[in-house]
């Protein structure tokens, strides 16, 4: 799994790229925990290059949510496609994270505004 950081205000943007599985827990869970840490507590996880996901991977975006949810911050899930969509709801994790068609609706939710979710 290779991953990239880039930052929208206290936003950070994860683009993945590869296999969500066991080997990527532990990098990935150790950059998430970097950017809470910097004060980027609400995340956005592009899954858009993402091509497989496991078990692993998906108990790996809920530890990231509990994470992000003890600092106050909270994760949304960008660009689910295919498979990996399917993997997503058939854990149900839409139940506990919010999924978005792209990054921009996933950092956008963040922000209160005319055009921001309801809840």
């Amino acid at each position: 799994m290779e991953l990239r950081t880039r930052h929208y205000y206290d936003v950070a943007i994860f683009s993945l790229d590869g296999r969500l599985d066991a080997a990527a827990t532990s990098t990935f869970l150790d950059c998430v925990r970097e950017q809470i840490g910097l004060g980027h507590g609400r995340l956005v996880i592009d899954l858009k290059k993402v091509d497989f996901m496991s078990s692993a991977g998906v108990k790996m975006l809920i530890q990231a949510t509990q994470l992000s949810r003890q600092q106050g911050g909270d994760l949304r899930i960008a660009n689910a496609r295919g498979r990996v969509k399917s993997v997503l709801n058939l854990a149900g994790v839409s139940s506990i994270i919010k999924l978005f068609p792209n990054v921009i609706g996933a950092t956008a939710s963040y922000f209160p505004g005319p055009f921001a979710e309801m809840p």
